[in-house]
């Protein structure tokens, strides 16, 4: 009788291990399930990330590359109608020496000056003050993409000079020197000035002081903008090729690691069908 009850004891044992080891491997199936999901979403996650991140970056580029043109066609286009305005200014110099002290109201020599002040010089320095308020707005956009650009680890782009801005400043103040030359001349006309050639030419070197500025700014800067460009051009392949190259790599990590569930989810079942795993061993014929 002993050895009967010791065998059923045994083999009441070996149900409730049996049924104990099939449960546990129950729940594994339900943890592998779990985990098969969670891995395809974040296998879908990565494609849906990309697009986004990619054109991101595609944007910033862009942005900063349509910035840097209106700074590289702005500068050469000041860099005309200063250099036009300077020689203006040497023929209202030369204009200005043939006044005496005293002009009289209808002397055409005034009149012709007016008339070259108003209609050669003014329009030549409010387009490059137009077009240096331009640079100045495309260099803020510039420096404020390039300050988000510059917070991805490993790009280092180098922001535009505040100096590139300063050029609107510059040209602001010329006109506002033109301003006063224009004043100075009605003054001349009606008699209120004495020593016109000195008049004259006192506010037309601080016109030139201004351009000159510029001129060396712009000098200073030029080819700024075709460099910043190229490095803006070269990160910004970079991630683009950084992006691709992790969403495969993660794509191909995280497809290995599903078919690892799979094969796990499969050893499981075959455990709870038949109440033992696979045998992994090779036959050899």
């Amino acid at each position: 009788m002993s050895k009967a009850a010791s065998s059923n004891q045994s083999k009441a044992g070996k149900h409730w291990l049996n049924l104990a080891t099939q449960i546990l491997v129950v729940v594994i199936m339900l943890i592998i399930v779990v985990g098969f999901l969670v891995n395809a979403a974040e296998l879908v996650g990565v494609w849906v990330v990309r697009a986004p991140a990619s054109s991101a970056v595609t944007d910033v580029a862009a942005t900063i590359t349509h910035a840097l043109e209106i700074v590289d066609n702005g500068l050469g286009r000041v860099n005309d109608r200063v250099q036009n305005a300077r020689q203006l200014l040497t023929r209202v110099n030369d204009e200005a020496a043939k006044l005496g002290d005293r002009v009289q109201a209808s002397s055409p020599l005034v009149t012709g000056l007016s008339q070259r002040v108003d209609n050669d010089l003014a329009p030549r320095i409010e387009d490059a003050r137009m077009t240096a308020s331009a640079i100045h707005d495309a260099v803020v956009t510039v420096n404020s993409k390039l300050a988000v650009l510059n917070r991805i680890p490993g790009v280092t782009v180098p922001a535009l000079s505040d100096e590139l801005g300063s050029v609107s400043d510059h040209a602001q103040e010329a006109q506002a020197r033109v301003q006063d030359l224009r004043v100075t001349l009605a003054d001349i006309k009606a008699g209120l000035v004495t020593k016109a050639e000195g008049a004259v030419t006192q506010l037309t070197t601080k016109i030139d002081a201004a351009l000159a500025r510029i001129q060396a700014i712009v000098n200073k800067y030029r080819t700024t903008a075709t460099r910043v460009q190229a490095r803006i051009s070269s990160a910004s392949n970079t991630l683009l090729l950084l992006i691709n190259v992790l969403a495969v790599s993660l794509t191909v990590l995280l497809v290995t690691f599903e078919v690892g569930l799979v094969l796990l989810m499969y050893f499981c079942w075959r455990y709870v069908r038949t109440g033992r795993f696979p045998s992994l061993r090779i036959v050899s014929t």
